[in-house]
């Protein structure tokens, strides 16, 4: 028998529709004595022993129906001194840490955002792979001058609740990573932005006089596999365990380190993504993460304070 703590998290009030589906998934799976405490009107924890005869992955499956059914996330997890006890967030930074991708920023002021696309698509239909996708999308910015990631920096759009996130998680002491598979100039220029402690991404080579890019990748392609031995690799240097961090992303690549971690959560990502992640989140706001850690929101407005 596993004890375990399950969050549920609606963009407004939680309604009494969506809190009796979530009683009948327990019901269903003969799980009727619970604990219930509010962490804000749209977000509750419920604590709970999962029955011997009850795989995990069968309440799972039973989570992804109910949560697209009701528009509800719920994320379940052990409940052990980890759960409000992580101490490492690494985050994937397109479409997560920020609003946009940095490949097709840098393929609109290229004018080769069309050859971009084809390109990501054959890599979203399986054709090629994340590291050849990346190979052929960096070909077709041989020229571009090197001041485009200067010039790119004033039209990011950092995610919502992002900066409140990383300051309240470091004030309560973690460690905090951007593990991407874009570009080190703008991933080291996050880091700065959010107070991160890393950050990793893809170098794409420069001419001889530093002036244009080459349209080469240097050095280890940051892709999926990568990723997870950061994750590993910034653990076993800053001395925590696996099963005090976590992972967040959107997208499949992201999936391996959010099964290294020892939680997973998948932001606002394709419901392919969703269901295979350990926890999904869709939300406006990055800061609803917190709810997951065990923060209510009491709790959030002293740590942003």
């Amino acid at each position: 028998m596993t004890n375990l703590v399950a969050t549920l998290l609606s963009k407004n009030a939680i309604s009494s529709v969506q809190r009796s589906a979530w009683t009948q998934v327990l019901n269903s799976l003969l799980i009727s004595d619970f604990k219930i405490s509010p962490l804000s009107d749209r977000a509750e924890d419920y604590f709970f022993t999962l029955p011997a005869q009850v795989e995990l992955a069968t309440l799972k499956n039973q989570i992804n129906i109910t949560s697209r059914q009701h528009d509800l996330d719920i994320a379940v997890q052990v409940n052990d001194k980890f759960r409000k006890g992580r101490r490492l967030v690494v985050f994937d930074m397109d479409s997560t840490l920020i609003q946009q991708e940095v490949i097709d920023m840098i393929a609109a002021y290229a004018d080769v955002e069309d050859k971009v696309s084809a390109i990501t698509a054959l890599a979203m239909n399986g054709e090629i792979d994340f590291d050849e996708s990346l190979r052929r999308r960096a070909s077709l910015l041989e020229g571009v001058t090197s001041s485009v990631f200067e010039q790119l920096k004033s039209k990011i759009l950092i995610t919502r609740g992002a900066k409140q996130l990383c300051n309240a998680l470091k004030k309560e002491g973690y460690v905090l990573a951007v593990l991407s598979g874009g570009f080190i100039p703008l991933a080291s220029w996050l880091k700065d932005q959010l107070g991160l402690d890393y950050a990793f991404a893809n170098s794409l080579q420069l001419s001889y006089d530093g002036l244009f890019l080459t349209g080469q990748v240097e050095g280890e392609i940051v892709n999926a596999e990568r990723k997870a031995h950061l994750l590993r690799h910034i653990a076993e240097l800053e001395d925590i365990e696996l099963r005090a961090s976590v992972a967040v992303g959107d997208g499949a690549n992201d999936l391996v380190m959010m099964h290294t971690a020892g939680f997973g959560i998948a932001f606002n990502a394709k419901p392919i993504v969703q269901d295979k992640a350990p926890a999904r989140l869709n939300s406006s706001t990055l800061q609803d993460i917190l709810y997951y850690l065990g923060y209510s929101l009491e709790e959030q407005a002293k740590l942003i304070q």
